[in-house]
């Protein structure tokens, strides 16, 4: 897990290099653009079929 982590971290770098940003502005930047997205999507629930807790909590 740590070491996946560290992977991450390096390719976020690189790529705010390229962009010419600090790895906290592309971290920030990407997160609010995950924040937008996730805001504008909404659940699609089928009318006819009960409601599993489970499947609401993993569309979350």
């Amino acid at each position: 897990m740590v070491h996946l982590r560290d992977t991450l971290k390096s390719e976020a770098a690189k790529a705010a290099a390229r962009e010419g940003r600090s790895l906290d502005q592309f971290v920030n930047e990407a997160v609010e653009e995950k924040l937008r997205h996730t805001r504008h999507v909404t659940t699609i629930q089928d009318r006819g079929a009960p409601l599993e807790d489970d499947g609401v909590e993993a569309a979350r």
